[in-house]
């Protein structure tokens, strides 16, 4: 076996799942229900925050742990110097490290999601996941039943990390569905004016960051914050689409 082979297979038996690492976060998380709708903002940051640091502690115990084993298997070139055996087991080590590096961005994107999802649950708002309205949306609030009734009353919502793939093919199929209301929901960071305007011909609300919103769209009102959408936005779409169900 090689080394690539052999980490591989052991850095996934070692690596917690995705939603075990959510729910890890989670577990670890104390959130008052009283004062989520104020607090959503800070909650989303501090379980994302509190995640990762939880992943960066299994990663580095899993990567130490496939070091050793390969080293007894005789995988690696075994040298007391430590730049010594770095340098002599560079090519096996960069392989190990690219495998982390490409674990991580996967980690991430669904890290975002999982706990908008989280959230939104204990916010007790009713909706199902995945539906496909000519095109999957993430979040269809409140059924999908309501919105065969009445689509405009009803609220779609669309979970992404960041907006750089695909981003124009997302806003082409939440449009589509013809919603009362329509959101992206990200944690990116870095956002163009231009692809803002051009998310706003399509009559689609971007939620960022409450301190992104301040910061670089205060003037753009098709931006909101995630305080703004939970205690706002949600709260008024809620008279139009509670009498369907």
């Amino acid at each position: 076996m090689t080394f690539k082979d052999f980490q591989k297979e052991l850095w996934s038996s070692l690596m917690p799942s995705g939603t075990e690492l959510a729910k890890k976060a989670q577990e670890k998380l104390t959130i008052d229900k009283s004062e989520l709708p104020q607090r959503f903002n800070s909650y989303l940051r501090k379980l994302i925050d509190l995640e990762f640091e939880i992943y960066k502690n299994y990663e580095r115990d899993s990567a130490t742990e496939i070091i050793q084993k390969a080293e007894k298997k005789g995988l690696l070139t075994s040298k007391e110097a430590l730049v010594e055996n770095f340098k002599q087991n560079y090519s096996q080590f960069w392989g190990l490290f690219l495998s982390i590096s490409q674990s991580r961005k996967t980690r991430a994107g669904g890290s975002f999601e999982r706990h908008v999802k989280y959230l939104f649950q204990l916010l007790d708002y009713p909706f199902e996941r995945q539906q496909d309205l000519d095109g999957v949306v993430d979040y269809l609030i409140p059924s999908l039943a309501a919105f065969k009734k009445n689509r405009t009353a009803c609220v779609v919502l669309s979970a992404k990390r960041t907006l750089r793939e695909r981003w124009r093919q997302v806003i082409g199929e939440l449009a589509s569905t013809n919603a009362g209301k329509i959101y992206i929901l990200t944690a990116d960071e870095d956002i163009s004016h231009s692809k803002v305007a051009e998310i706003a011909t399509h009559n689609i609300n971007l939620v960022v960051w409450d301190e992104y919103k301040k910061k670089k769209f205060a003037d753009n009102y098709n931006v909101i914050g995630f305080t703004d959408l939970v205690n706002v936005h949600l709260p008024a779409s809620k008279n139009l689409w509670e009498h369907l169900l």
